[in-house]
């Protein structure tokens, strides 16, 4: 029809202008593609001269020796009022008692404090673990448990009253990582 544009169709012979373009496109791509595999796999020239690929037997198999595994533990006190504690001086904050039952085999990690809350976590031992002591050591320490919900394997979390506080025991484990997040509040 008159007026009608058409473009890129190819209506028998003589009409090539779209498809060749699509072609000629193809083409330039394809063959930039195979430009960039062959070179990636061409040896590489080092600064010394020499040619060749850096195989892993070239790579260092050990770390040092001497870096230290573990961090001592630090106490600091931040503007406001707050305190960060690491390592055993985070039971040391002024909101855990200091006769607060801790589990055997947990490695105290951090500390946190803040006016009436603190909190601390611990890490290596189970979920079902950490609930299994603390239902017998809370009652025992003069505590009453106030809420207790677990499923078994994955999550624990008891809350509990006495002495002046409030608190929770989060812990949650997933294969060999485990860690517990104690929370402390004074009345």
């Amino acid at each position: 029809m008159k007026g009608e544009i058409r473009l890129g169709v190819s209506r028998g012979s003589g009409d090539y202008t779209g498809s060749m373009r699509y072609r000629m496109g193809a083409i330039a791509a394809s063959c930039g593609l195979a430009v960039l595999l062959l070179g990636a796999c061409s040896a590489s020239v080092g600064t010394d001269g020499a040619t060749g690929s850096v195989s892993p037997s070239g790579l260092p198999t050990s770390l040092p020796t001497g870096l230290p595994t573990a961090l001592p533990s630090i106490s600091v006190s931040l503007p406001g009022g707050g305190e960060v504690a690491t390592g055993s001086d985070a039971l040391k904050a002024a909101n855990i008692p200091a006769d607060f039952p801790i589990p055997p085999g947990v490695k105290v990690e951090t500390g946190t404090s803040r006016n009436n809350e603190s909190t601390v976590t611990l890490t290596g031992v189970s979920d079902s673990a950490v609930a299994a002591f603390y239902r017998t050591a809370l009652p025992a320490a003069g505590y009453t448990i106030t809420s207790d919900n677990q499923i078994s394997g994955l999550v624990a979390s008891l809350g509990f009253e006495g002495h002046g506080l409030t608190g929770t025991i989060g812990a949650a484990g997933i294969g060999t990582t485990n860690g517990a997040i104690l929370t402390f509040r004074r009345k």
